[in-house]
């Protein structure tokens, strides 16, 4: 298989997983690895393009009428993924469902403390104000992957704007019918054979670690892959209902992403208030 027809490239914590799930459960037209591979974000996969040949193998059961793509939301923020797209699949697609970005940095600290990867001490608040600190760093850096229109703008300088398909979470959720036709249209333009029953698969709903220390220890077991550390984080975890977030984050929040979203309404005519309501 040495082709590659889409990306979701992001953000995190939008319902990228269900769009995922969404594209592979009734579309025979579609093949989509299963699991995100974080290829085009990661030196060590890359290798400076000769990581291409493994990469494309993850897509080796694809028959030749099946479109091909998959999902990582590591790709939206990353400074060298569309550059190192755009090199090798200039005509890509490329789809990004963006959240607002105060709620999706909320759903994030949640995500993180399930999966061990912020301390049970650490409070959203502390978390949120360390983010130049801790710059880059998954789960310590909650606020920068919310800066969508720069991370929008890196792709838009390497591929044409009828390339990106740009969601909105809230629309995707009111109007998912309508949506979820849009993304089959913008995949297969001569047409998908299944658009009935459009409705948004609900996958990694808000969860918390029964067992907090246990689940920090098998965040940080190097010995393990990421698929089974994700199980056994799943098996540990019940559905849970984050709390209101406090107004002085929401605050805070507000006036970080001001600007930001300024440029992405602009860009994209999506206005997020990034006031919690």
């Amino acid at each position: 298989m040495e082709k590659l027809d889409f990306l979701i490239i992001g953000a995190q914590k939008s319902a990228t997983t269900s769009l995922r799930s969404f594209l592979i459960e009734g579309h025979d037209e579609i093949y989509m690895h299963h699991t995100e591979l974080h290829f085009w974000n990661r030196d060590n996969q890359y290798q400076d393009g000769q990581g291409l040949g493994a990469y494309l193998q993850n897509f080796s059961e694809a028959s030749s009428n099946q479109i091909v793509g998959e999902k990582s939301p590591s790709y939206l923020p990353s400074e060298v993924c569309a550059t190192r797209i755009a090199d090798h699949f200039p005509k890509v697609k490329l789809i990004a469902i963006l959240r607002n970005p105060a709620e999706r940095a909320y759903s994030a600290f949640w995500h993180g403390k399930r999966v061990g990867a912020i301390s049970q001490s650490m409070s959203f608040g502390e978390s949120i104000r360390k983010y130049r600190e801790n710059s880059g760093a998954p789960y310590g850096d909650l606020i920068t992957q919310g800066f969508y229109a720069r991370h929008l703008t890196r792709y838009l300088d390497h591929f044409p704007r009828e390339q990106l398909k740009i969601m909105d979470f809230k629309a995707t959720k009111q109007d998912t019918s309508n949506q979820l036709a849009g993304v089959l249209d913008f995949l297969l333009p001569e047409g998908s054979n299944s658009k009935k029953n459009l409705n948004f698969p609900k996958r990694n709903v808000a969860r918390v670690s029964r067992v907090p220390s246990f689940s920090e220890f098998i965040h940080k077991n190097k010995l393990l892959k990421y698929e089974t550390k994700s199980r056994i984080l799943k098996k540990v975890s019940v559905v849970f209902e984050p709390p209101m977030m406090l107004e002085e984050d929401a605050k805070f929040l507000a006036e970080i992403y001001a600007l930001e979203n300024e440029k992405l309404n602009l860009l994209t005519g999506i206005d997020f208030n990034s006031v919690i309501e």
